[in-house]
């Protein structure tokens, strides 16, 4: 997962859960092998840390500008 692809947030266990977002910036680890992603999540306007293992894919970034769904 790289800067700027639209990811969901799927772990039943994150208050967060079912909110898509991108990926605006990545931070230090939370635990071995797992980062901490920030994601601008543009329902609630504001950017959250998520670990990367509890969030899935939905959209790489495409070179040309896209409206963010």
């Amino acid at each position: 997962m790289d800067l700027g692809d639209l990811v969901a947030i799927d772990s039943p266990r994150h208050p967060l859960k079912g909110f898509s977002g991108r990926i605006v910036g990545r931070r230090g680890e939370c635990a071995p092998g797992d980062i901490w992603l920030l994601i601008y999540v543009r329902d609630r306007a504001r950017s959250y840390l998520v670990p990367r293992s509890m969030v899935r894919l939905i959209r790489k970034k495409d070179d040309q500008p896209t409206p963010f769904p």
